[in-house]
C-alpha cells in the first residue's frame, strides 16, 4: 500500500515526500473540488492507493456549528442527510475531475461521511468496467 497526502493549511506542491505523482494528484483534485463546489476544503486528506483502488480519506471539514451539531445523534443524521444530499447533485463533477486526472474512465465512485469522526471517505475504482480478468 502506498499513501499520499496533503495538509492543505501547512504543506505545498513541494511538500509531499514519498508519494507517488498520482496520489498528490487526487488529493489536490480533492481539495480543489471540495474548495470549489462546498466552499471549504478538509483539513487532511490522504489517498492510499491499492493496485486499481485509491481510497480517499479527508478529514476536519466540519464547520465549528457542524461538529457541535454532531455531537447529538440527531444532528449526525442530519449532517449525513445534506452532505448525501449536497453530493447527489455534485458527484458526476467529482467523477469527471477524476476520470479527466486519472486519464480512464472510472468504473466506480462511492462516497460516505462519518460526521462523528469529521471525516468523508471516497473509494475510486480505477478499472474499466468490463476488464476484469
Amino acid at each position: 500500500m502506498v499513501e499520499g497526502s496533503i495538509a492543505p493549511e501547512s504543506m505545498n506542491e513541494h511538500e509531499h515526500h514519498g508519494e507517488s505523482a498520482q496520489e498528490v494528484s487526487i488529493a489536490d483534485a480533492i481539495q480543489h473540488f471540495e474548495q470549489e463546489y462546498m466552499g471549504r476544503s478538509s483539513r487532511y486528506i490522504r489517498v492510499y492507493m491499492v493496485k486499481d483502488i485509491a481510497v480517499v480519506r479527508a478529514r476536519g471539514m466540519l464547520s465549528p456549528a457542524e461538529r457541535q451539531l454532531a455531537s447529538t445523534h440527531e444532528g449526525r443524521v442530519l449532517i449525513k442527510q445534506l452532505w448525501v444530499k449536497e453530493m447527489e447533485g455534485l458527484k458526476s463533477v467529482l467523477r469527471y475531475r477524476l476520470e479527466s486526472l486519472i486519464g480512464i474512465p472510472l468504473s466506480g465512485l462511492t462516497l460516505d461521511i462519518d460526521p462523528r469522526e469529521d471525516e468523508w471517505i471516497a473509494v475510486i475504482r480505477l478499472r474499466p468496467e468490463g476488464s476484469w480478468g
